[in-house]
């Protein structure tokens, strides 16, 4: 579970609720009319700017990272293909896998063991296996260019409805009565456009963008881990192998003493 995701999500609730219930502007600053300019424009400019499929996905992805993850961790990975490796070596190789482990990280592993079976060829395998990776990482990297366009855009609809607010302002300036509501639209738009994009559009751009380079590493451990076992590779070499992305991730450390084993008399 990414704890700083919610922490950040905590404190921005607490945040805004202790400046708009303290800071006396609340009424302002949450004008229908300004909060409407903002997120009705960004929407707007949005279905311009992208194919609709693509705003769902995006929309999806944004939802799914308030839900459990569904892939596991490294450790989870690393146990489990030291496990079938072991399973590899005493029940007649890769053939043996064929059925296991079919919806471990979304049914990735067993469509590799499948994809490796069926090529033959560890080079042929790793391209095809590898060319999967990347274009989930390129449809993850796409949401989060989208989230960044939708932050760039919101604060200009902010400015827009400032200036709108302004050009109200000097038709009623000499009506104090609707300086007012003109004013408010005016300043509302700017704080909704600023914080929709600093507090909402930024940060999942953020996530979305880890998310993607959590996912790659975690799908490469797999596809590194299939292959070992396919090169006929012990389960220990294959845990030394894939803890070396565990390492990286931690920064350098020592190497793992080797295991003492009987000297012949």
């Amino acid at each position: 579970m990414n704890w700083t995701f919610w922490l950040g999500i905590l404190s921005l609730g607490a945040l805004g609720y202790y400046g708009l219930s303290h800071g006396g502007g609340e009424r302002s600053l949450l004008n229908v009319h300004g909060i409407l300019v903002v997120v009705g424009g960004t929407f707007v400019a949005m279905i311009i700017n992208s194919p609709w499929r693509t705003l769902v996905n995006t929309l999806g992805n944004v939802v799914s990272l308030f839900l459990p993850v569904s892939l596991p961790g490294q450790e989870k990975i690393i146990t489990e293909m030291s496990r079938l490796a072991r399973r590899a070596q005493t029940e007649g190789g890769l053939l043996s896998l064929q059925g296991e482990s079919r919806d471990f990280a979304g049914g990735f592993l067993n469509r590799a063991v499948n994809v490796v079976i069926a090529t033959g060829e560890s080079n042929e395998a790793r391209r095809m296996l590898e060319t999967e990776i990347r274009q989930l990482r390129i449809r993850r990297q796409e949401d989060a260019n989208l989230m960044r366009t939708m932050g760039t855009l919101s604060p200009m609809f902010g400015l827009l409805g400032t200036l709108l607010g302004m050009v109200e302002v000097l038709k009623t300036v000499s009506t104090p009565d609707k300086v007012g509501p003109a004013m408010a639209l005016a300043l509302s738009s700017a704080f909704a456009g600023i914080a929709m994009a600093n507090l909402i559009c930024v940060p999942l751009a953020g996530q979305l963008r880890l998310r993607a380079i959590t996912e790659t590493m975690l799908l490469e451990m797999i596809l590194e881990g299939v292959l070992d076992i396919a090169a006929g590779k012990p389960s220990s070499l294959v845990e030394l192998h894939l803890s070396s992305y565990a390492q990286s991730r931690r920064g350098p450390a020592a190497a793992p003493a080797p295991r003492e084993t009987a000297e012949p008399a």
